[in-house]
């Protein structure tokens, strides 16, 4: 069978030319993806036919971070003004039950860690909101890429070396990705004639044939024989959420984002919390130990507030409201902040485990319409468990609920976990300036923000992703709160003052352990739009 020709380099230009606008922008973090989505808009789609055209490329080419077994969450801008926000995440089990969970935390993978997958579901949805193209003309890249094979990607070929003790221990994975007992290789054809099967049937049936199909009832089997709790019932009760963001002013745009069980709000905490700083510090500089603080307030009360609103009441006006804001941000300047020690405490960290889970596809165009798209497996390939009979890998999105008595994102049956994914759109006069997204687990709120203060600056979308990067906290579910991921390139000044609270380790240059995204902005002329994808991920832009 044909293979498709090799990736472009992995240098995170523009594939338009650097700078370059047009009236369409489309940016995903995987070239093929990317090519999808320009085919989909060549064939008379707009932006959102683009994104989802990407979208579903994405679980084929990029497996590590996202499959038709995952979630979506979204933000959809459309011409007559509004923006709805599509939550596409799943639930637990009805007859889910913390007592039946071995230990006292959830585990990170296995079959306990799947909750309902969302991201077919949030995928018509955005279809029926926004959508030119045929459902079926959305998965003709998708299945062709899954049926002939593409290339193994450097980041999928990573994350295979990386997680190969797990992978192997699940048929379905060794099958796909162990062909020959050894891990893909970059460049090594990279076949899925099951999955290529699987998004055949949903392009021919929608979203049904996953819900309340075959497809889905193959799952259920699979997971119920190794001790889930999941039902067909439980499919066939998904449905997407769709609502009204959440939004906030920062530095003179309104940025907009996905509410709960997405941690979106707490982006919006960030932003609030920094816009009330003096505008003389150093924040992504000599000041940066302040912001890594701010980034901290937040994340307790994340990990304090964040769940399903279903279920749990979550005090989103009172997190966002002014008492709050203002009151973070006098801890963060009353705090004492010690001197560092000459080499900022840094430890360099040369085995560093890639922690890819998330893509981002975000596009928009002439006519009014943008998207910022966010589908997810968490962890690197999820639940660890492939599916041989349909070729779809499991997400672990339930490893991200609580145990503890009491806990607001406590698991319980019905229950969505809170979410990592989050969605950003930007407006000005109600207008849509920019599509952004990012990868980065449950340090996307920091991502985000960096990333709003270099736009703020002044940086066009291509150069504020080039620029290095640090997160606090990690990207995954059990990374230390205390430490400091710091890229290789970031100025010493900043890994010191880092240094006076966190225990700093120095990653590589371009490293994926500070998450990447992707952006479109509108061009300072207002005619059109720029966008950029992160040299830390595969991908590449169109503007057409």
């Amino acid at each position: 069978m044909p293979v498709a020709s090799p990736l472009p380099p992995r240098s995170g230009a523009p594939s338009t030319g650097p700078g370059a606008t047009a009236p369409y922008g489309l940016a995903a973090p995987h070239a093929l993806a990317t090519e999808a989505g320009a085919a989909a808009r060549r064939a008379g789609g707009n932006a959102v036919d683009a994104a989802l055209a990407a979208a579903i490329a994405l679980t084929v080419v990029y497996p590590h971070q996202c499959a038709v077994g995952g979630d979506l969450v979204a933000l959809v801008a459309l011409p007559d003004g509004r923006v709805v926000s599509v939550n596409g995440s799943g639930a637990a089990a009805a007859a889910a039950d913390p007592a039946a969970v071995p230990g006292t935390r959830m585990p990170v993978t296995g079959a306990l860690t799947v909750t309902v997958p969302g991201v077919v579901a949030g995928w018509a949805t955005l279809h029926e909101l926004a959508g030119r193209l045929p459902w079926e003309r959305l998965f003709t890249d998708a299945v062709a890429h899954a049926r002939d094979g593409v290339p193994t990607a450097p980041g999928v070929a990573t994350a295979l070396r990386a997680e190969a003790a797990l992978l192997r221990e699940d048929p379905g994975m060794r099958a796909v990705f162990f062909p020959d007992g050894a891990p893909l290789a970059e460049g090594a054809p990279m076949r899925q004639p099951a999955l290529a099967d699987s998004l055949a049937r949903i392009a021919a049936e929608g979203p049904a044939a996953l819900y309340r199909g075959t497809l889905g009832a193959r799952l259920v089997d699979l997971l119920r024989g190794k001790g889930s709790a999941l039902t067909r019932e439980d499919l066939e009760r998904h449905a997407t959420e769709t609502g009204e963001p959440l939004s906030a002013g920062f530095r003179g745009e309104e940025y907009l984002t996905a509410p709960p069980n997405s941690q979106g709000l707490h982006l919006l905490q960030a932003l609030g919390v920094l816009e009330r700083l003096p505008r003389d510090l150093q924040l992504l500089g000599s000041d940066a130990d302040l912001t890594a603080r701010v980034f901290d307030a937040v994340t307790r009360d994340r990990e304090r507030y964040l769940a399903d609103p279903r279920q749990v009441d979550v005090p989103v006006a009172e997190l966002l409201g002014a008492a709050r804001l203002d009151e973070i941000a006098e801890q963060v300047q009353r705090a004492p902040r010690p001197r560092p020690s000459g080499d900022g405490g840094a430890r360099r960290n040369e085995a560093a485990r890639p922690s890819g889970d998330t893509v981002a596809v975000v596009a928009a165009d002439g006519e009014g319409y943008a998207v910022s798209l966010i589908q997810s497996l968490f962890h690197s390939f999820g639940s660890g468990i492939l599916d041989p009979a349909t070729g779809i890998v499991l997400h672990n999105r339930g490893s991200f609920f609580d145990l503890a008595p009491g806990a607001p994102n406590r698991l319980a049956g019905g229950k969505r976990p809170a979410h990592t994914l989050m969605p950003v759109l930007t407006r000005l006069d109600g207008v849509v300036t920019g599509a952004h997204g990012t990868m980065g687990g449950k340090a996307q709120p920091q991502i985000h923000a960096q990333l709003a203060l270099r736009i703020a600056a002044g940086d066009r979308p291509a150069e504020a992703l080039r620029r290095p990067r640090w997160v606090i906290g990690g990207l995954g579910v059990d990374e230390p709160a205390q430490v400091a991921s710091v890229e290789g390139a970031v100025p010493e000044e900043v890994t010191a003052a880092l240094a006076r609270g966190y225990q700093v380790v120095v990653c590589a240059e371009q490293d994926e352990q500070v998450g990447h995204g992707q952006l479109v902005r509108r061009s300072a002329s207002g005619a059109g739009f720029e966008a950029g994808t992160d040299p830390r991920s595969d991908g590449s832009v169109s503007v057409l």
